[in-house]
């Protein structure tokens, strides 16, 4: 009979997830997770299978995360335009000036998407459901008259999916809040909002025509 684990696999995962993140699937060694996980050997063998079985279990983790964040921001209880502003904001507050933590989702896009297909097709699947769901909120605005209807739903949301995942990456390399608030902001003022929208989002936090 099989002794049970005297571990918690999602801490260990976490562990892993972190180290990973911080220095890539060929910069981890199989000694650096070991003490990163506070696994034996063995121990980590027979719990996850290897070095690469961990890392796939650490990446489709934290790209899960990654997706569902999205998620919840944009099928909140505001108003679908303000939905797209908080995302804009909080993407800036949490990444300016390299502030949050290594994201293992996208380091792993722009190292292994090109050499391990495995990789390359959760990425592109993450990606899909990121910009599917901010093409939902732009057309919830649009029913909502808070942006002209006669605007290409789908484009916006792919736009907004680009704007967003590359101010997390530009606050990674250490570009400050401030710099990525002004892009955030004049990427939402490039939408044709309507009086209702603007309504909505108030003047409080800027000039919206």
């Amino acid at each position: 009979m099989p002794r049970p684990r005297m571990f918690d696999e999602a801490e260990v995962i976490d562990r892993a997830r972190r180290t990973f993140a911080e220095t890539g699937f060929a910069g981890t060694s199989l000694d650096d997770l070991l003490e990163a996980t506070g696994l034996a050997r063995q121990s980590l063998y027979n719990a996850f299978g290897g070095k690469k079985e961990l890392f796939m279990r650490a990446f489709l983790s934290d790209t899960a995360s990654a997706v569902d964040a999205v998620k919840t921001v944009l099928q909140s209880a505001e108003d679908p335009i303000v939905r797209i502003r908080t995302q804009l904001v909080s993407s800036a507050v949490e990444h300016g000036s390299a502030q949050a933590p290594p994201s293992l989702f996208l380091r792993a896009a722009v190292e292994l998407s090109s050499l391990t297909p495995e990789v390359a097709a959760t990425v592109a699947t993450a990606f899909d459901s990121i910009r599917a769901d901010y093409t939902a909120c732009i057309v919830d605005a649009q029913n909502a008259g808070e942006i002209d209807s006669s605007a290409d739903g789908e484009a916006l949301g792919t736009y907004f999916c680009a704007v967003i995942e590359g101010m997390s990456t530009l606050g990674r390399a250490g570009v400050p809040r401030a710099t990525l608030l002004q892009i955030g902001f004049t990427s939402l003022a490039t939408v044709p909002i309507t009086p209702l929208g603007r309504e909505h989002l108030g003047t409080e936090d800027g000039d919206w025509t």
